[in-house]
This record gives structure tokens, C-alpha cells and sequence, in this order.
């Protein structure tokens, strides 16, 4: 499989390239490239949480969300539950400022890799997505087991080097990013992503 990492920090480059920004991709939804954001949820990250991320990667997603939006890019959030029976509904429930709205898709999940015993995978291939564009907490495990199970399921990957955290003001997420560079997985800013270039309309790819 050709991976997204042959065209390293330059999406743009994926539509000289093989004529479309996803890769052997027959589109059957507006886009072939879905934004997940993994388990950013108040009980890791919100007020009282105990973390000691003052990167704040909440806000640095919301901004990646508004930047997202208007491609019409699908956002699925990944919420972990695996411990509802002893927290509350706000200790679950996403960090402020994020929300879902209408159009996004929210998928409880009880295992690190989102795609264990969860419908993801069923969902992104109904939509036709191919490749993944990867955010959330914690860099070293839930986000990690994710991008894992996504590689297992031949997704191609790119992830938000600023879109993620440890928890630990971005120590941890800065040694994740080298570590995925080493498996010559696509890390890069997200200023430099193009969702419009992920996306077309029916009209664009007729």
C-alpha cells in the first residue's frame, strides 16, 4: 500500500500525484479524509482534571475544528466510557469548548484503540474515508493504540503534530510525534493542512 508518508508535509503534492488527495480512493461521500478527536474529555482535561497540560490542546483542537468545518470534512469524536460506572456524566463528557454538532459523529469507545468492539471502522467505510486525520489525548495512549488499530485496518494517516497532548505540557506528545516519523507516518502542523484539498464536492469529482 502507498502511504501518505511518500508525500511527506505537502497534501497538496497527493493530487499531482495520483489524481485525487486520497490515495486509490473511489469516493462514494463529499470527502475521502475523516478528523477524529480522541477522548478530549473534561475528566483528563478539564477544570480539576488531573493533568498538567497547560498547552491547553482543547482550545488548539477547537481551532482545528473551526479551520475543519467549512470542507465539510466528517468530525467523529471518540469519548471513552470505560470507567462510566464510577465517574459522572461531566467527568465524560467533552472539554470545553468542544461540542458536537449537528452532522458530527459520536462513538463511545471502552478500549484505548477506538477501534476495538466500536462501529468506526463499519462508519468510515460506509463514508468512503481512506485516510485519518488524528487528534485527541492522550498522545502516548489512547491516540497511539488508535493510530495502531488504523495502520492494522491499512487507513492512511496523518497526524496533527499540535493537535494532541500527554498531558504533561507537551513533553510526551513532542517524543510520540518523533516516534511516529520513524515509522514514516505523516506528522505536520496544522496550519499546513489543507482539508479543502481532502475534500471535493460530487460535482468537483465528476
Amino acid at each position: 500500500m502507498k502511504k501518505v508518508a511518500h508525500f511527506v508535509g505537502m497534501v497538496g503534492l497527493l493530487a499531482a500525484t495520483v489524481g485525487a488527495p486520497c490515495l486509490g480512493q473511489v469516493q462514494t461521500s463529499s470527502c475521502c479524509a475523516a478528523l477524529l478527536v480522541i477522548d478530549v474529555q473534561s475528566g483528563w482535561l478539564g477544570p480539576g482534571a488531573v493533568t498538567v497540560d497547560q498547552v491547553r490542546v482543547q482550545d488548539k483542537i477547537a481551532e482545528i475544528l473551526d479551520v475543519a468545518r467549512p470542507s465539510g470534512i466528517p468530525i467523529l469524536f471518540i469519548v471513552d466510557v470505560s470507567t462510566r460506572a464510577v465517574h459522572s456524566e461531566y467527568y465524560l463528557a467533552l472539554a470545553d469548548p468542544l461540542e458536537v454538532l449537528e452532522g458530527d459523529l459520536l462513538i463511545e469507545k471502552q478500549h484505548p484503540n477506538a477501534f476495538t468492539q466500536t462501529t468506526l471502522d463499519e462508519r468510515l467505510r460506509a463514508m468512503g474515508i481512506s485516510t485519518l486525520i488524528v487528534t485527541g489525548f492522550a498522545s502516548d495512549a489512547c491516540v497511539r493504540a488508535t493510530v495502531n488499530g488504523a495502520r492494522y485496518k491499512h487507513y492512511d494517516i496523518i497526524i496533527v503534530e499540535d493537535g494532541h497532548s500527554g498531558g504533561d505540557g507537551g513533553q510526551t506528545a513532542a517524543r510520540q510525534n518523533d516516534a511516529w516519523r520513524e515509522m514514516d507516518l505523516v506528522v505536520m502542523p496544522s496550519a499546513e493542512i489543507d482539508f479543502a484539498a481532502l475534500c471535493s464536492t460530487r460535482e468537483d469529482a465528476e
